[in-house]
């Protein structure tokens, strides 16, 4: 990607110079995209998630190889890798997915080392990819409680998470489901909330913390992104979740965030692979997370508020 950005820079330079020197050289550019490449995605946590929730799937390895940029192929599935977490094999479970035994639960706190062995080039010879992640240390989410914004004509809030931060950990995530909805959802990376804490809280060990995205404004309609929009009602109850994660999953999300979220073609070049920590060669990650949920109710007497039919 970083020679087609010089590429293109050059001749945006060139069709410059067309403009003002009268020039008729044809300029012919070709660019046939980059050779596939092998991504290794792996998210580590302490309890699986419903299936229906979930912004990735946990405790498993997913593994692919990239269609070229500038065609209409869709990622490939890779089968026949040979997998191994902390030194146990991992059995395939479905295409390109592959697994621990059943009841795997990562342990905060501990240390996890992935290991792939996959003939990727096809010479013959198994290249070796590995990662690290150290799972954080697990948090609990007291309560979450609704603060009214009475600068709006329409009812609109904020969220706040109330916990104890007596570990001093840096790098945390928030999510927000409606429990009475069930196409409405948080997950897609968009409006997943990454902050992180770089100075001690205003209360010594205990945060109360305003989420503060205007994602996780509380209205009755939710804008999403792709034009869809979803509802809460005066009685819906929210479920917040409360994640922490580890360093290199955060930094990894955070510019996974900032590449979807760019939309200024005329001044960047197509959207980039994005680095994270897998050695040998590979695209991906290998990270870890715990988490926490608290539910909180929307009052059934909220003013500007409609109730469910």
């Amino acid at each position: 990607m970083k020679r087609v950005f010089i590429i293109s820079l050059f001749a945006l330079t060139l069709l410059a110079g067309r403009m003002t020197t009268a020039c008729t050289e044809t300029i012919d550019l070709r660019n046939d995209g980059m050779e596939p490449m092998l991504v290794i995605n792996c998210i580590l946590t302490d309890t699986i998630m419903e299936r229906n929730r979930q912004f990735v799937d946990e405790n498993r390895v997913i593994i692919l190889k990239t269609a070229r940029y500038f065609n209409d192929e869709f990622p490939q599935r890779v089968n026949g890798a040979k997998v191994w977490l902390n030194s146990e094999l991992l059995r395939m479970v479905a295409p390109g997915t592959y697994a621990p035994e059943d009841g795997f639960s990562a342990i905060p706190g501990e240390t996890y080392t992935l290991e792939v062995h996959y003939d990727a080039d096809g010479d013959g010879i198994d290249e070796i990819y590995t990662a690290t992640t150290t799972v954080p240390p697990k948090y609990r989410l007291d309560s979450t409680t609704i603060v009214p914004l009475p600068i709006t004509r329409e009812f609109s809030a904020l969220l706040t998470l109330n916990f104890m931060d007596s570990l001093k950990y840096k790098y945390f995530a928030v999510k927000v489901d409606n429990e009475n909805e069930v196409d409405f959802y948080s997950s897609r990376i968009l409006r997943y909330g990454l902050f992180s804490f770089d100075s001690p809280s205003d209360n010594e060990d205990y945060r109360r913390m305003p989420i503060l995205d205007p994602v996780f404004v509380i209205r009755h309609e939710m804008a999403y992104d792709k034009g869809d929009t979803y509802y809460i009602y005066a009685g819906d109850t929210l479920s917040v979740q409360l994640d922490v994660l580890s360093p290199e999953y955060y930094q990894f999300l955070e510019m996974a965030k900032m590449v979807l979220s760019h939309n200024n073609p005329l001044f960047s070049g197509p959207r980039s692979n994005i680095p994270a920590n897998i050695t040998g060669g590979a695209l991906g990650v290998f990270g870890s997370y715990t988490f926490s949920r608290a539910l909180v109710q929307i009052p059934i007497d909220t003013p500007g508020m409609p109730k469910r039919q």
